[in-house]
């Protein structure tokens, strides 16, 4: 065998092996894309959720938060809500098993006075 023949021999194998780590890595890959969801903790009882981040839009009606999971889509920030040593003008929005809405992120076990919820999109595509 020439010493061509046998680089090229070398070259293929290193190729193929390459690749079938990369495939194997693919393969590895969650069929779906994840979704740009974030579970939070709402530590507060009776936490009204309201259709956009500000006190201008009211509350739904009979729907209120309290001490539960709930799924985060994104958060922007709107109005500043104080409560007790909590501040914050971050509005985050959730999915609490019925229609999306808003809640101050105050209300949020996660995160610091006037920051975001840490993990949660601030991408206001993320927002539906």
């Amino acid at each position: 065998m020439s010493q061509r023949t046998s680089r090229l021999r070398r070259t293929a194998v290193a190729a193929a092996a390459v690749g079938g780590a990369a495939m194997s890595l693919l393969g590895a890959a969650p069929a779906q894309a994840a979704s740009n969801t974030t579970e939070v903790y709402v530590w507060a009882t009776g936490v009204n959720m309201r259709s956009c981040g500000s006190f201008s839009c009211p509350p739904y009606d009979r729907i209120k938060v309290s001490r539960m999971t709930v799924d985060a889509h994104c958060q922007l920030k709107g109005d500043s809500v104080v409560d007790g040593s909590y501040a914050n003008n971050w509005w985050v929005q959730v999915d609490a098993g019925g229609p999306r809405g808003w809640i101050s992120a105050v209300y949020i076990s996660t995160g610091n006075n006037w920051e975001p919820i840490p993990g949660v999109s601030q991408n206001i595509e993320d927002c539906v």
